[in-house]
C-alpha cells in the first residue's frame, strides 16, 4: 500500500484505465496532449478545421472546472460524437454535458457523475455499510466536482443536473448538513424545464426539473 503495508490476497484486480491509441497521429500535425489524447475545442474540433475527435481519445475543457479531461465511457463518447456531428454540419453546438457512468453487479448499482481528477477530499452522506449512500468529491476550492452513489440513483441524477445548471452547493454546506440530496433536488426544480432534452427529434424524455 502507499503507506508501506502489505496485504495478503488470493486475487488482486487492478483498474488501470486506458491509454489513447493515437500513435498513428504523431506526425500528422494534429495537436496531442502529453498522454497522447487529441486536443479539441468546445466544439470537439481539432486544430484542423475539418477534423473532429470524440470519445476516449478526446481531451476537452470541462467547463465546471476549466480543466482539460478525457472521459472513458461510452455514454460520453455517444454525446461527444453527436456534438461533433452537429458541428461538422455547422451547427456550432458546444459540448457541455456532465460525465455520467454506472455499473451494476449482484443487483447492486453504483453511479458516478462529474469529473474528480483533482479532488481534495470525499464526504459520505448516508450509510455505507447498508450500501445506500452518496460520496461527494470536493476539491481544494470547496467545489463539488463529482459524486458517486450506491443504490441512490435519484440523488445522483439530481446532483448531475445541479452541476449542469451550475447550482451545486459548496462542499462545506454539504458537510455541515445545510444541503442534502433533497435540498439539491429542490434547487434543480426551481429552474423549470432546464433538464429537458434539447435535441431536435430526440427521445422526448421527460424533464427532471
Amino acid at each position: 500500500m502507499s503507506d508501506g503495508r502489505k496485504l495478503d490476497a488470493d486475487l488482486v484486480i487492478l483498474g488501470t484505465g486506458v491509454r489513447p491509441r493515437t500513435a498513428f497521429l504523431k506526425d500528422s500535425g494534429i495537436e496531442l496532449a502529453a498522454d497522447g489524447s487529441v486536443l479539441v475545442d468546445p466544439f470537439m474540433q481539432t486544430n484542423f478545421i475539418d477534423i473532429f475527435a470524440a470519445g476516449d481519445i478526446a481531451s476537452y475543457s470541462y467547463w465546471p472546472t476549466g480543466q482539460r479531461t478525457r472521459t472513458e465511457h461510452w455514454v460520453n463518447a455517444l454525446d461527444q460524437g453527436t456534438n461533433a456531428a452537429f458541428n461538422m454540419l455547422g451547427k456550432l453546438v458546444p459540448y457541455s454535458s456532465v460525465p455520467f457512468f454506472w455499473t451494476r453487479h449482484y443487483n447492486k448499482s453504483i453511479q458516478f457523475v462529474g469529473c474528480n481528477n483533482d479532488y481534495a477530499e470525499v464526504f459520505y452522506h448516508g450509510d455505507v455499510a447498508a450500501q445506500k449512500f452518496v460520496a461527494y468529491y470536493i476539491d481544494s476550492k470547496d467545489r463539488v466536482v463529482g459524486a458517486a452513489g450506491m443504490n441512490n440513483s435519484a440523488a445522483i441524477l439530481s446532483i448531475m443536473e445541479a452541476i449542469q445548471q451550475n447550482v451545486m452547493p459548496r462542499g462545506s454546506e454539504i458537510k455541515e448538513g445545510k444541503e442534502t440530496p433533497q435540498t439539491i433536488q429542490a434547487r434543480v426544480k426551481q429552474n423549470v424545464g432546464a433538464g429537458r432534452c434539447k435535441r431536435a427529434n430526440c427521445c422526448q424524455k421527460k424533464t427532471v426539473a
